[in-house]
This record gives C-alpha cells, structure tokens and sequence, in this order.
C-alpha cells in the first residue's frame, strides 16, 4: 500500500475520531451531570461493530466513521434515528399506539426523572449546546498547547528582503539589504519586533488621528543611518501597509516526499536563485514556484558555504475552483520564542477566533452565492489535508485538527433538524410556546433534515471522488 495512503488513513481516523469523541463527550458529560439515563454512548453512526456495557450505558465504536450520537432515555423521535441501520431499529414508529407501548416498555426500568424530556428547558440547552462547545474548547486547548510547547514562532532576521514600491517603506528610503537594528529606540531580533514595533504606535496614533512617524535605525554598507517611517493602514483590507518584506530563504521544514524533499532540499539550505531569478525573500521563492505548477525549474542553493543545483517540478496543487498554483512544498525557517502560560492563553484564544472569523465568512460567501458546491470538501478531502499535514510534522495535524473542530463547532450550530442547531431551535419554540412541539412536527422536520444531510453528505463524497479522479 503507499506509504502516502497509509499517512492519510491514519491522519483521517485520528482528526475524525478525537473531534467526534470530543463532542459526543460534551453531550455526555451534561447529561451526566443533569442524572439523564445514557443509554448508548457510540463513535460513528450505523451497525454497531464493538460494544461493552459499563455500568448503565453501552459503549459503542459504530461502522461508519462520520459522526456519532449520545442516546438519552426519553429523548423521542431522535432514538429512533440513531437506530437507525443499527440492526437493532424500532419494530414500531414513535408516535403510533403500538411505538409508544414499545418505548415504555424498553424504558420501564428507567425513573421517571431520569428522562430527557424530563428535564427543564434550560438543561436540555446546555446538553445539547455542550458538544460544539467541547469541539470549541478542543480547538482553544490545541491552538494553546501548541504555543506553549514549541513556543512562539519568529522569523529570525532583522534584514529586508524586499521593498514595495510605492510603499510607506520606499518613501522612508528602504533598500534592500539594510539590516535593521532598533525600531522607535528599541533594539530587536525578530522581524516579529519590527512589525510589532512600527504597527502598535501606529494604531494607538491612528485612534488619535494623528500619524506618527516612527524612527528607525538600519545598517547599510556599514553606515548607520536612521530612516523615519509613517505606517499606511489600508481600511478596505482592514490591515497596515508597511511594505518590508525579510531576507528569509533559508528553508525550514521540508515535508517528507514532497518535490522539494526529492529534489534534496534540507533544512538550513539557503535558497539563492530559482530559474536564473535571485530570490531575496520567502515571498519571491513562492512566487516564481507558484506560477511554474507542472513545469521544470532549476533551484541553486547554499549549504555549508558550498553552491548546489537541481531541478524539479513544482506540484500543481488546487487553492481555489479552477485555480492552481506550484508547490515543492517547503517551509521558512522559524526558531521559537519561550512564551509563558498566560502568553500561550492568550494566542490560543486569538487562533480560535481568528478561525471562527475565517470559517464564518466563507460560510457567508458560500450562503450568498459567491463560492459553490465545489468549494466545500468531503471525507476524501479531510483525509487529504490531515496527510499532507502529518507529512509536514504532528505539530501541523494538530492544527488543522483545531481548524477542523471550530468548523464542526459551527457547523452543528446551524439551525438544521438532526443537527444541534435544530434541537436548540426545537427548544427555543418550546420555550415560547410554553409547551414542546409536537411530536409529528418534530418527526417530520427531523426526518426531512436527515434526508437533507444525506443528499448533502452523499453529493460532497461524490465531488470528492471526482475531484481526486477526474471521472
């Protein structure tokens, strides 16, 4: 089997099984702390493949990997869906004479107060709000744990790369070349310093009104010079213009079977041409690779002050519908910063809103119209991704597996039957109204939600395929 294959199996089982362990473990510790009777606890959906009863609830690992459920006694026509396909469904629908009798017979060893439908309105809320929030919660603790295990990642060096024309840089008289030393006074190591150091004054300025030129001293030709640098910010984009880029094309990582691993790149190669093109930064090795997919390049770099030639053909890898770009999938070189717990607090919550933010607004263009069917990605795609990260490090599975729970957090939120969203928007009615929906109503818009989530989920696998096959 390819060894590639393997990756992304594996890959795919760990970030789908750890999400959908963390959600439905939200769902049961709330009912748990609630006194709701679990009766089933089961990752994945469908015939049950293993299962072990401890104390009052079955433990269940289900054939079909997409998902899982938390069965709660009492909970209705949602009992008789997670049966479904399981082998073991209802011989009569709930609703019916006969379904109920069924149901008060399975539950008749059950206290009366131990059911779901039992429990006041607000309980069953947080039951059911506790699975996207563990996936949110999840994604906070990785995000974290990442920063406070390997650090803050700076780009270690203070000389410029590259300078925009037309930029606040150029018209501060910036060359490519200058090493910068201080920044408003302070010295700095990290090209993070600098940006930190010419943005922050910037926008405390910028909120008075009043810009501010920040003064910055520079290293050129062996000349101390101070330049003087007003930061432009850009409101459309919503970010400041500095227009530096850092002399960083030393390589960092190298993923594993990847064009740059085979063409020989190692970490701590400093790339110094790439088809007869001096390269000064990341951002101009990136963009003679990205606009040469499918087509031989040569690439000199430096390694122990020795030069060394090779060629290679970048990847054509897909970021947008119809659109493609070159990759030898290499990385720049970082080195950490030590950060301390509450340092690492706070970034981990940062990178979760920032996910939010990023997931949230291509849900909206997708919602508006403006990215299509095409753009969303099924299991074979997740699978995909998860390789291609574990192929660069575990460190990176693991942020995509943040990534990927933030969208699962919001994702069950939506306002669908069978999804949390819709059990909440059942509940919300209920609390209006003054008494649950009922229960036909409830049968009907979950069953037609199910059916909805399936043609979705099976259109989604089918453009994955013919996405990966091209049939």
């Amino acid at each position: 089997m390819n060894s590639n294959l393997i990756i992304a199996l594996f890959a795919f089982g760990f970030t789908l099984g750890l999400v959908v362990i963390v959600h439905e473990l939200g769902h049961f510790l709330f009912c748990k702390l609630f006194g709701v009777y679990v009766k089933t606890f089961s990752i994945g959906i469908g015939p049950k493949v293993l299962r072990k009863r401890i104390g009052e609830t079955e433990y269940v690992l289900s054939l079909i990997p997409f998902g899982g459920y938390v069965k709660m006694a009492g909970e209705g026509v949602m009992e008789e869906i997670q049966d479904a396909g399981t082998w073991e469904e209802r011989k009569y629908p709930l609703g019916t004479e006969e379904g109920n009798r069924e149901a008060a017979v399975s539950e008749r060893h059950i206290p009366t107060e131990r059911h779901f439908n039992e429990k006041p309105v607000w309980q069953r809320l947080l039951i059911f709000i506790a699975g996207p929030v563990f996936n949110l919660l999840l994604a906070f603790l990785v995000y974290t744990g990442i920063i406070l295990n390997s650090g803050l990642l700076e780009i270690p060096v203070t000389r410029v790369g590259k300078v925009t024309a037309e930029s606040p840089a150029a018209a501060a008289g910036f060359e490519v070349g200058d090493r910068i030393e201080t920044v408003g006074r302070e010295p700095v190591m990290y090209w993070g310093d600098i940006q930190a150091g010419l943005i922050e004054p910037s926008e405390i300025a910028h909120r008075r009104g009043d810009p501010l030129p920040v003064t910055v001293a520079v290293l050129r030709g062996g000349e101390r010079l101070e330049l003087q640098v007003v930061p432009r910010f850009d409101a459309d984009a919503g970010y400041w213009v500095l227009g530096l880029e850092p002399w960083d094309t030393v390589v960092g990582l190298v993923q594993k079977g990847g064009p740059g691993d085979k063409l020989g790149l190692e970490p701590g190669d400093e790339i110094l041409a790439i088809d007869g093109y001096e390269v000064t930064s990341f951002n101009d090795i990136a963009t003679v690779i990205n606009r040469n997919g499918g087509r031989e390049v040569v690439v000199k770099w430096r390694r122990d002050g020795q030069e060394i030639s090779g060629r290679v053909v970048p990847l054509e890898a897909e970021i947008l519908p119809d659109s493609t770009i070159g990759r030898i999938y290499i990385d720049r070189q970082y080195v950490a910063r030590d950060v301390n717990l509450g340092q690492a607090l706070w970034v981990g919550m940062r990178a979760t809103w920032a996910t939010m933010q990023a997931t949230l607004n291509v849900l909206y263009r997708f919602v508006g119209g403006k990215l299509g069917l095409e753009a969303v990605g099924g299991p074979i795609r997740i699978g995909q991704v998860a390789g291609e990260m574990l192929r660069w490090s575990f460190g990176h599975l693991m942020q995509f597996i943040a990534f990927f729970s933030v969208n699962l957090f919001l994702l069950n939120l939506l306002p669908i039957p069978v999804l949390d969203g819709g059990h909440v928007l059942f509940l919300m009615f209920e609390a209006i109204r003054g008494k649950p929906a009922p229960e036909r109503m409830q049968a009907i818009a979950t069953q037609m939600g199910l059916i909805i989530l399936l043609l979705f989920m099976t259109f989604v696998l089918v453009f994955d395929v013919w996405k990966v096959t091209g049939h």
